[in-house]
């Protein structure tokens, strides 16, 4: 009897994402194993909160947030934002990018003259932080994290992809333990998502080093993860990052 009660409440769960319009991304199919910090039926690690927003400690040099900006939950995909704009949009294109002129020439964050409107160049490779989502929507020490964070979270911990009912995911568990789920919620090009639960894309603070029309992010897929860079006018989620100093200090 608990068994069916345990399949209404997920079935419910999984009905009000859908007729709430929310983006689309609900809970594990994994292992039912609800708990007091259960958003929608999966269980998470959490280590403390900073302004309202969950983190944990994986054990590594900057502490992660447990969902993305905008999300319910940790499987939720939350917003989407262009990179280097603090707001979601309906269109997501080189025409409506904040910091590109209409033939895609950048306005902002560029190191090549023949990559710049008019030639512009202000070799600016990181978001600076009235630019960085985390920061402007979060606040209290939040941002987004860097090129070499995610060369971190990679390199120091250990990730399962995971496939549930209606959602795709990684669980990827730090060296002490502790873990976070990361949602293959895909990107936005246009008005159309894209790559839909079989591929993860998350923002870094970082532009790439190779091509300034393209920023880091770290991109996920049953076969493997890595840290790619694309077009910054794509859409995407973002996990804000904080660091939190031993004791409990920001």
């Amino acid at each position: 009897m608990k068994a069916v009660f345990r399949y209404i409440v997920a079935l419910c769960a999984v009905l009000c994402l859908g007729s709430c319009g929310d983006d689309g991304i609900d809970f594990s199919g994994e292992e039912y194993n609800p708990s007091e910090n259960d958003a929608w039926n999966v269980y998470y690690d959490t280590t403390g909160s900073v302004g309202g927003h969950s983190y944990v400690d994986l054990g590594l040099k900057v502490m992660w947030s447990t969902a993305n900006i905008g999300a319910s939950s940790p499987l939720v995909s939350g917003s989407y934002f262009a990179w280097g704009e603090v707001v979601p949009k309906e269109s997501y294109t080189w025409e409506t990018y904040a910091y590109a002129d209409k033939s895609g020439k950048l306005t902002k964050y560029n190191y090549k003259p023949e990559s710049g409107s008019g030639g512009f160049v202000d070799s600016v490779y990181t978001l600076l932080p009235e630019d960085d989502a985390a920061v402007q929507n979060w606040g209290n020490g939040w941002r987004m994290p860097t090129d070499a964070e995610f060369d971190e979270l990679r390199a120091e911990c250990t990730w399962e992809w995971i496939s549930g009912i209606g959602v795709n995911y990684y669980k990827v568990t730090g060296p002490n333990g502790k873990f976070i789920l990361l949602p293959a919620c895909g990107s936005i090009q246009g008005r159309e998502r894209i790559m839909n639960y079989s591929n993860g894309c998350l923002w870094s603070s970082s532009v790439s080093p190779n091509k300034p029309e393209h920023s880091y992010e770290l991109t996920q897929y049953a076969s493997g993860f890595w840290k790619g860079s694309v077009d910054r006018y794509y859409g995407e989620p973002i996990r804000p990052v904080v660091v939190i100093e031993k004791g409990g200090s920001r």
